[in-house]
């Protein structure tokens, strides 16, 4: 397929890309617009208008690349995007839907660009293993950004005529109520990406002065198959550990702010332990990763079902081992000391610096000295740094896939444990375990920096 633009250009449409025009057909009515060819850095658009910008803005976000406008003659294009798609499918509308800058009351309907354009945003984050997706609302429209190994990177702007109808479609998605835009809502929902895995997404929305602001958690609904090695544990730490989970009964405690991996470090440990003759319960908020012979229980403190209560529960339905997403308040570290001096292994997180920080934060909690001495048997203390790239073994690499210089992300970790007179810690701080991995060339200085702060 040949077409010409008005420069007298001749663009010859690969098949594969002609395929790929047929599957995003609707998108190319509302539009008018025609992809004629690309490569790995640019695509060239076929436009009947070089003031067609929305078309420009939209395909540059669908595809990631730098769009090239190429001017065609109206009844060329016309005639092209016909040739393409069959003709009891739709005809050629030569209004251009998204050139108005407001809309009244957004719709909703399954032949939206913006379906195609959302499902197209959620593919990506799961190639680029992205953690978080944001879409903040910018004089110029929605700038996405996806936060991969713990950074934060742009991705192009989503046009700002469609920005009220991509954040009513993800609160239809999560359903909430998409009339509402004065107050924050929070909601979840799933997706089934082309490859048959099922994303899970936590949706929160906040109004802003541009308009609405929406964050998506996502999280794919798969067990992970991780061992501690991988996590990152030295061979040390990883026996440690093992020798702790053998227990039939004590504390095992896993810190560190959000986002350092502490969910991982436990459905891992979780993983380990599950055996046909335990019986394991855990209370999450919420449930990120569903684990096969595990019982899981989500709080829901809208109706009174917080940690402490399930915990209460729980020691009334025989576990062997529970596991209590975080200890949060004085009544939920008494009964997760008081479960630990009963017969069972219970596992936690707390929101503190380092390990020797969760004794008195323990303390603060109301657990007397001598019960966590007698309870607690093990304090991981953890970070994710970025793995260097080990294709580039560079931080800048816009030529490699990895973009950035890193890939993935490692644990550095630093582990507690009380030997019947003193606590003892395997290193002396984060940094000392940080030290480790930046000698064997895992990461670099200005990781271990961004993550830990510069030493004094």
């Amino acid at each position: 397929m040949l077409a010409t633009a008005q420069n007298g250009a001749v663009f010859e449409i690969a098949p594969e890309l002609q395929q790929h025009n047929r599957q995003q057909q609707h998108l190319l009515l509302r539009y008018l617009a025609l992809p004629l060819k690309e490569d790995q850095q640019r695509l060239w658009l076929g436009l009947d208008s070089l003031n067609n910008l929305a078309a420009c803005e939209t395909f540059g976000f669908l595809s990631g690349k730098l769009i090239e406008p190429v001017l065609l003659d109206s009844a060329q294009l016309k005639r092209l995007l016909q040739s393409l798609i069959p003709q009891n499918k739709q005809t050629i509308e030569t209004e251009n839907f998204y050139q108005a800058e407001t809309v009244s009351e957004p719709q909703i309907d399954e032949d939206e660009p913006v379906i195609v354009l959302l499902n197209q945003l959620f593919e990506r984050a799961l190639t680029r293993n992205a953690s978080d997706i944001h879409l903040e609302p910018q004089p110029q429209g929605l700038q996405v950004r996806l936060r991969i190994d713990g950074v934060l990177h742009s991705e192009p702007v989503i046009a700002k005529s469609l920005a009220p109808r991509v954040i009513s479609r993800l609160k239809l998605l999560a359903k909430l109520n998409i009339s509402e835009t004065r107050l924050p809502q929070d909601g979840r929902f799933q997706f089934k990406t082309t490859f048959a895995d099922i994303l899970d997404f936590r949706l929160s929305t906040l109004p802003t002065n541009l308009g609405e602001k929406a964050v998506l958690r996502v999280q794919q609904n798969k067990p992970v198959q991780l061992q501690f090695a991988e996590l990152g544990m030295t061979q040390s730490q990883q026996k440690q550990l093992r020798h702790a989970l053998s227990q039939p009964q004590g504390l095992i405690l896993v810190t560190g702010p959000t986002g350092s991996g502490k969910s991982i470090t436990l459905y891992t440990a979780l993983q380990w332990l599950n055996t046909p003759d335990k019986h394991i319960m855990t209370a999450e908020d919420p449930i990120e990763i569903e684990l096969d012979g595990i019982i899981q229980s989500q709080i829901n403190p809208q109706i009174g079902l917080d940690f402490s209560r399930l915990l209460r529960t729980f020691l009334r339905q025989d576990p062997d081992i529970i596991m209590l997403g975080e200890i949060r308040d004085e009544e939920s570290a008494a009964m997760a000391l008081r479960a630990a001096q009963t017969g069972h292994l219970v596992l936690s997180t707390l929101h503190t610096n380092d390990a020797r920080s969760a004794i008195s934060r323990l303390q603060q909690l109301g657990i007397a000295e001598h019960e966590i001495e007698n309870s607690l048997l093990l304090v991981i203390a953890q970070r994710l740094v970025r793995r260097l790239c080990q294709e580039c073994h560079k931080q800048l690499a816009t030529t490699c896939a990895c973009q950035h210089g890193y890939k993935g992300r490692v644990g550095i970790y630093q582990f507690l444990h009380y030997d019947g007179r003193q606590f003892h810690t395997d290193f002396q701080d984060l940094r000392q375990s940080a030290q480790q991995k930046l000698d064997e060339g895992i990461t670099d200085l200005a990781e271990i920096e961004r993550i830990l702060g510069a030493a004094a």
